[in-house]
């Protein structure tokens, strides 16, 4: 019987017996084929998907080095699995990272992981997603009620990864929510931000690890060497207590110092941080409100360098388009889905 007149479910069955005996080529040709005879077939189009991450995995925290066109295609293939098989997890999460890590439609985004709800409403990644999202676009009100939403009652338990970012982001939310008036709009030329972006331009974002060898760990062998100098020179003790002390004194160093560092660093990346921002209202808009001079600063480059290559792709075509954010323009909400409870 030829292959033509076989159905893909048994070509797939081929491919994955040549992918279990490393016979690549072998494999990429019967999916290929199975694709041909049925384009929705799911486990060929989810093999297509995962190839697009073979460097980083679908969950990976590195940019990819897809292309724009890999990545649009991609998100292609997960609203046309997703269609078929709407319970499709990993579909889902491939479908919202292509569309917020690699193509920058925030928007777009909110409203994938809202779809999400619609077929299973226990669910609390999406909600987790749409706070991060709303949370980068000064959208509190909303975030904080989306968190509200994931523990409420008959809500799966948050996994302990969904947990550290909502610890993270309710305290940017109560920060924000204290000083409601220092939020950067990228879209009005006028805000302080921009005087601060253009007072840092000229410097790379800066890291804990940088500030925690180049200064904590100075300190904390400082206080260490000081104590085995007070020991030998018979000012102090070597008895147990004295060592207790010795590492009481090292260990709140260390923690304080800490926290002034965590406070330091992101008294400094502010900046970058506004400036991130803003080449998110561009990618989600499809509009410009970053000054030109700008883009060709130390810090926007250092910036593009650590975002996909594909959702810059994106912005460049943006900037080729040169179309202007109003001064008005606002982070589009989609309608929220809602859920009689059970």
């Amino acid at each position: 019987m030829g292959e033509k007149s076989r159905s893909a479910d048994d070509i797939w069955l081929d491919a994955m017996e040549s992918r279990d005996l490393a016979d690549h080529e072998r494999f990429l040709e019967l999916r290929t084929k199975a694709l041909e005879i049925d384009p929705h077939h799911e486990d060929a189009l989810m093999s297509e998907i995962r190839d697009l991450f073979s460097r980083t995995g679908p969950r990976g925290d590195r940019p990819t080095k897809m292309s724009l066109q890999d990545a649009a295609k991609g998100l292609e293939k997960c609203r046309s699995i997703i269609t078929t098989n709407p319970e499709n997890e990993e579909a889902w999460a491939i479908g919202g990272r292509l569309l917020v890590d690699e193509l920058g439609m925030f928007e777009d985004a909110l409203q994938w992981w809202d779809s999400r709800r619609f077929f299973d409403s226990k669910a609390v990644v999406p909600l987790v997603e749409q706070v991060a999202i709303l949370a980068e676009f000064g959208e509190y009100a909303d975030a904080a009620d989306r968190i509200d939403l994931i523990f409420g009652e008959n809500m799966e338990q948050p996994d302990p990864k969904s947990m550290m970012r909502l610890r993270t982001m309710s305290e940017q939310i109560k920060m924000a929510a204290s000083n409601n008036t220092d939020f950067f709009r990228p879209s009005n030329p006028s805000d302080d931000g921009w005087i601060r972006i253009k007072a840092f331009s000229g410097r790379k974002p800066t890291t804990e690890t940088f500030w925690l060898l180049t200064f904590l760990m100075p300190l904390v062998w400082i206080e260490a060497i000081g104590f085995q100098w007070l020991q030998t020179n018979g000012i102090l003790s070597g008895g147990f207590s004295t060592m207790i002390l010795g590492f009481l004194i090292i260990f709140v160093s260390f923690l304080y110092g800490s926290r002034w560092v965590r406070r330091h660093v992101h008294r400094l990346n502010r900046p970058a941080h506004e400036l991130t921002r803003a080449i998110n209202a561009e990618l989600s808009s499809g509009l410009l409100c970053i000054p030109n001079e700008y883009r060709e600063s130390r810090l926007y480059r250092a910036l593009r360098d650590r975002r996909s290559i594909s959702s810059m792709e994106r912005l460049d075509r943006i900037v080729e388009n040169g179309e202007r954010m109003s001064r008005k323009w606002t982070f589009t909400l989609p309608k929220w889905a809602e859920f009689e409870e059970e």
